[in-house]
C-alpha cells in the first residue's frame, strides 16, 4: 500500500476504484456496523472506459452516476493496474523502518523508468527470502499520473485510506488458498500476475508482461496452444518457489483470467504441467453483481483491505 492514511469518519461505506489502461472499475460495499468481521454489502460494481489516459474523467463520471453515496466521507480506496507501476526487488536500505519509505526514490533511480522527483514510492516485505537476504518489495509510481487522480479523489472525500497495487489488492480473494498454489491472474490488456499462494498468504509475485492479450483469446488460438506461454510461466514461478527459496512443491494451479473458452485453457494447462486446474470462484457475497470475468477483483479485494483495517483499528481502541 503506497500511503495509508488514518480513517477521520466513521462512514460504513468504501468506494473503491482502480485504474487500468483503458479503464476505471468502481465497487461500492458497506461494512456491517456491529460486527466488523462480517462480510461486506456490495452495492455498486461498475466501470468507465478511460481514453487519453485521462482517469481523472472517468472517476469523474463514475462518481456522478452514484452521487448518493459519497456523501458524508467515505472511504476511498485507490488501486492500481500493473502497467500503472513497476514492481521492484531490491535490498532493504540499512535505515530505520520509518525512513525506508522516503529513501526509496534514491535507492531505485537506476531500477525504474521514473527520474526521482516523479517517484511515488512505498513498499511491503517479501514474505519468503532465499538464506542470507533481506529484500523489500518496492511499488513506484509516477507522480504525474497520481497527482490528476487524487485531486478528483479529494474532492469525493478527505478519507483517502491509501493506493494500493494490484498484486496485494487481489490478495485477499486466495485467503482460501491452503496449499502451495500458483495463482494466475490477468484481466483487460494488463499485464498478468503470477503469484504463489501458501496458507492464504501470497509467497511470490511476478508481473509478467508478455502475456496482456491472454484474457483476449479466441476458441481457435486456444486449439492451437495459445495457453502455451502461460503454461511456461507457471513452470516459471513453480520452479522459482521450489528451488531458489527451497519450499514445498507446487500442487495446484488457480486460474483468474477473463477467457471466454476456459475448457481449452484448463486442458492445455493441465496437459503442459500435471497440475490440478482450477478456475477460481467469487465471494458469496460478490456473487450477484460481481462482473464474472476477475476485471473487478482489484476493486473487490480492496473492499477487504479496507475491512480488515477498520477491524484492527475497532480491536485496538
Amino acid at each position: 500500500m503506497i500511503r495509508l492514511w488514518r480513517a477521520k469518519h466513521n462512514n460504513r461505506l468504501v468506494l473503491t476504484y482502480a485504474l487500468a489502461t483503458n479503464s476505471v472499475s468502481l465497487a461500492i460495499a458497506e461494512f456491517a456496523s456491529s460486527d466488523p468481521a462480517h462480510s461486506p454489502a456490495l452495492i455498486v460494481s461498475d466501470y468507465a472506459e478511460v481514453t487519453a489516459g485521462n482517469w481523472a474523467e472517468a472517476i469523474q463520471q463514475l462518481t456522478s452516476k452514484y452521487a448518493r453515496y459519497s456523501k458524508g466521507n467515505p472511504a476511498v480506496v485507490l488501486v492500481l493496474a500493473p502497467s500503472l507501476y513497476q514492481s521492484v526487488q531490491l535490498e532493504r536500505p540499512n535505515l530505520p523502518p520509518e525512513e525506508v519509505s522516503q529513501a526509496l526514490r534514491y535507492n531505485l533511480r537506476d531500477l525504474v523508468s521514473l527520474q526521482p522527483g516523479d517517484i511515488i514510492a512505498d513498499y511491503y516485505d517479501v514474505p519468503v527470502q532465499m538464506p542470507g537476504q533481506d529484500k523489500l518489495n518496492a511499488i513506484v509510481a509516477d507522480r504525474k499520473v497520481l497527482e490528476p487522480v487524487l485531486s478528483v479523489l479529494h474532492e469525493i472525500s478527505d478519507n483517502i485510506v491509501g493506493i494500493i497495487s494490484e498484486e496485494q489488492a487481489i490478495a485477499p480473494l486466495f485467503q482460501h488458498v491452503a496449499e502451495a498454489s500458483v495463482v494466475a491472474y490477468q484481466h483487460g490488456q494488463e499485464p498478468a500476475l503470477l503469484q504463489v499462494y501458501l496458507n492464504g498468504q501470497m509467497q511470490v509475485n511476478r508481473v509478467v508482461r508478455n502475456l496482456e492479450q491472454l484474457s483476449q483469446l479466441t476458441a481457435d488460438e486456444i486449439d492451437l496452444g495459445g495457453a502455451s506461454p502461460l503454461s511456461v510461466e507457471v513452470q516459471r514461478s513453480a520452479d522459482y518457489f521450489e528451488r531458489q527459496l527451497r519450499q514445498r512443491p507446487v500442487s495446484n494451479l488457480v486460474l483468474a483470467v477473463g477467457v471466454k473458452h476456459r475448457a481449452g485453457v484448463q486442458k492445455q494447462l493441465s496437459e503442459d504441467l500435471g497440475l490440478e486446474a482450477s478456475w477460481i470462484d467469487y465471494p458469496e457475497w460478490a456473487q450477484e453483481l460481481g462482473a464474472g470475468d476477475c476485471s473487478d477483483f482489484p476493486v473487490l479485494g480492496a473492499i477487504l483491505l479496507t475491512q480488515a483495517l477498520r477491524e484492527a483499528k475497532q480491536v485496538a481502541a
